[in-house]
Parts: C-alpha cells; structure tokens; sequence
C-alpha cells in the first residue's frame, strides 16, 4: 500500500497538482497491502509539500519519513497509545502537520496548531483520515461511516454518517479555497459537499482491488483515486501519469494457504513464538475479492506466547496457533452489544468447564446459582469476570476436545496483562469486531506468529 501513496504522489507531483492551493493530504490508506509481518512497519498516509520539492509519509505507529524538501518536524513513533495513526495533513507552507489516529487523536508538529480531536468521543466507526483547510487553520476528520468531525475554521458541509453504505469510506480530499470537500468509499463511490464537484466514480465498476484513497487537484476540477494495488483511476482534470498496479505485496489474508472457505477471516499475525502481543486484522470477501474492514489492532495474548495447537496442554498459558471457527453463540456479562450471533448475557452459575477429566470439558455450562459443580476447581465462573468478558467470542479451539490440549480460549477484552491462552482487544475494538462477524459469512480466526501463519 506504501507503494499505491508513492505511485499517487508521483502522479500528481509530475503533474505539477501539489502547489500551496492544494490544501488538502494526499490518500489515507488502510496498511495491510505493505504489511508482510510484524516486524514491517506499514505506511498509511503521506502529504507533499507545497513547493511539490518532497513529502512525508507516516506509518501506523506515527513514525515520519521525510523526503526531498520536506523537513523533520517530530513524530509519535516513541509513545505506547491505543490506536493506530491512520492519517496526516501539512500545513499551507510546509512549516508543519497533524497526525490523525483512529481514535480521532491528533498530534501536532511545526506550525500545525491543534484545533480539537474526537479522541473524548465515543465513536460509531473509526475515523480513516483527515484534510486541513488552505490557510491550516483548522482540519476535518472523517469516520469509515462518512461522519464529518470539522475543527478551528473548517466549516461543516455534510456528511454521509446518517446514510446506509455499500462500502466504507477510506478517506477524503479537500477543495482548493476550503469550501467544501469529498469522500470515498472503498468501492469508489464520491461523496461530494459545499463547492467539490462530482467529476465521476468508480462505484459501478468491478474493481480488482478495492479504493483506498483519493487526493485533489489544486483547481477542484477533478480528483484521482487510488485502488490497494496501486492502480490510479482519473477524473475531470486530473492527468493519468501512471500507476504502480502489480507491483504491491498481497494482503495477509491472500498468502495464507486456506481461509477454510471462510467469507470473513480475522488474523492475528504475532512477531515470534515468545511474543505475547500481536496485530489482528479483519478481512471480508465480497464476492469481488478481498478487503480489509478495519484498520489494524493492537492485541495481546498469552503470557507464554504461542504453541501449535496440538502441542498445547492445559494450563500451559499459551495461545493456540492454527486456524480455528469463531463458536456459534457469542457470550458477555453486559447487555449485547450488537452482536449479528446468538447472544448470551452470563448470569450467575455459567460456567467453562475447563477440567479436562470432565464430560463436559472445554464447553459452556449452567448450574443452579450457589451450586458449586464438580468441575469448579479447574474452570471459571464467567459471570465474575466483567473485566474481561463484558462481550467476547469463543474461538472453537479444541472442540470437540482430543485430550486436555486446552479450553476456554476467547476474543476478550485487554485487562492490562498478557492473557492465560486468550486473544485480547482494547474495548472498543472488541465490540467492533464482534458487531462485525456475522455467522452467514462463516468467520474463522488464522493466528500464530509470523513464520507460521501462512501455512495454516
């Protein structure tokens, strides 16, 4: 994907689009097209300077890449937070920009003055990028739903936030004097408000790769848009210059060796066998191929990392790495989220037999409230855990169980710590994973470390 930004930035800085009236950032971009494991830091926006002499790029943690004149003005690459950076815009002069993390987090360097962040907000969707006004005093933020979050001088024009989508938006581009702006979704659909003029769309087009940025000529006569493959599609005044289409490494989900005939596939790519925390990524099939639904997540795992799957035994505080089904019944001692599965709110006397000389081991079960069951002393009292299960899925690892390789192993929620055997997500991202499954699509979990993850 680091590549499709290059391929735009060149396109437009041949075409002599970036001066000072510009305005706006170049693409967001979602990382899983460059990602190809985790010691690979990916990049997901990039903006040029005015003069057209360089640009930055930034990756997922906020580390900035200068080139030719664009000048190092700080980064975030050396603070622990809790979402990615998804996005950045320049200053008018160059003097400075804002990062955009998907939490809606700004953080600001040079002359960029911050003007406000979603950051205190609880959001519907992640925000996926940003544009700054032409006098860069203040800078819009949009949501994958479309929301608009406007600050400083940028002025509200509209939003598709109240709309049913076909597909996500990526990202947004600004006009020339500020007074209005697009938005694309990962199909290639625009999204036009104030004075940006709809110049064309590839909403109706079998595209190969999905859409995942955009950026503006400086007159606002036409955009370009720019596809995870690096493919570039032109419209109104904007030239083709040509496309890095071909060339960019396949997302994870598409070098695994089966997705089990899933339509959804979470994985969770983790550096090595001893690490105990990792990257998950959310991919969905269309139909048309492959795209990813949410940016990257941070997760943790187990205390002593990872072990195959067959060579686990209980207790042993490792994840299981393999490709598993996510279970058919979702469970939380909080009310359901939103989930599209069967959904149970835990109660007192729900149980995970987790003793593996049980019947019933590796498997829910109820008893009386105050009945204390046979199984107790190696097994979890769910409802007493709202730290961790105030919503979770099970990943059917074990099951139907073949000796005491291990049970109980969930997608929870992070409580500070590496888990026992589980996968964990900060809250919210749990919730939006959770909301996102559907049992239609048949979803299955790919996780392990990095050198074996693509066998599975």
């Amino acid at each position: 994907m680091l590549l499709a930004l290059a391929a735009l930035l060149g396109a437009l800085l041949d075409a002599g689009t970036l001066g000072p009236s510009s305005g706006s950032a170049l693409p967001v971009l979602r990382p899983a097209a460059t990602y190809s494991g985790a010691h690979t830091e990916a990049g997901v926006g990039m903006t040029a300077t005015p003069d057209g002499g360089g640009y930055w790029v930034v990756a997922t943690t906020g580390g900035i890449f200068s080139f030719g004149d664009a000048r190092f003005f700080g980064s975030t690459g050396a603070l622990a937070f809790n979402r990615p950076i998804v996005g950045m815009a320049a200053t008018a002069d160059g003097g400075g920009y804002w990062l955009v993390a998907a939490d809606g987090g700004i953080f600001s360097f040079g002359d960029a003055r911050f003007s406000g962040s979603t950051r205190a907000l609880a959001l519907n969707r992640p925000i996926v990028g940003m544009a700054a006004t032409p006098d860069a005093g203040g800078y819009w933020l949009v949501a994958a739903d479309g929301g608009i979050f406007s600050f400083g001088d940028a002025r509200f024009f509209g939003s598709t936030g109240a709309l049913t989508l076909n597909r996500p938006i990526v990202g947004m581009a600004a006009t020339a004097d500020g007074g209005g702006y697009w938005l694309v979704a990962a199909d290639g659909g625009i999204f036009n408000f104030g004075d940006a003029r709809f110049s064309g769309s590839t909403g109706a087009v079998a595209l190969n790769r999905p859409i995942v940025g955009m950026a503006a000529t400086a007159d606002g006569g036409g955009y370009w848009l720019v596809a995870d493959d690096g493919g570039i599609f032109n419209f109104g005044d904007a030239r083709f210059s040509g496309s890095a289409a071909g060339d960019l490494t396949p997302m994870l989900v598409s070098q695994l060796a089966s997705t089990g005939g899933a339509q959804q596939v979470i994985v969770v790519d983790a550096p090595s066998f001893a690490s105990t925390t990792a990257t998950l990524f959310t991919y969905e099939d269309d139909g048309n191929g492959w795209y990813q639904e949410f940016d990257p997540m941070a997760a943790v795992d187990a205390s002593n990392g990872w072990l195959l799957g067959p060579a686990r035994h209980e207790g042993d505080r490792t994840t299981p790495a393999g490709i598993f089904d996510i279970g058919s019944t979702m469970y939380g001692v909080g009310a359901d989220p939103g989930t599209l599965f069967p959904y149970h709110q835990l109660t007192c006397g729900d149980w995970w037999d987790e003793d593996s000389s049980d019947p019933g081991y590796n498997t829910f079960e109820h008893v009386a409230c105050g009945t204390t069951p046979p199984f107790a002393g190696a097994s979890e009292a769910l409802w007493t855990e709202g730290n961790a299960y105030p919503a979770m899925a099970v990943i059917d690892y074990n099951t139907p169980p073949v000796g005491p390789l291990g049970s109980g192993i969930f997608l929870h929620a992070d409580t500070g710590s590496p888990s026992i055997g589980c996968v964990t997500l900060s809250l919210p991202d749990l919730v939006a994973v959770l909301r996102w499954l559907n049992p239609a699509l048949h979803p299955v979990i790919v996780m392990g470390p990095d050198s074996v993850i693509r066998s599975f």
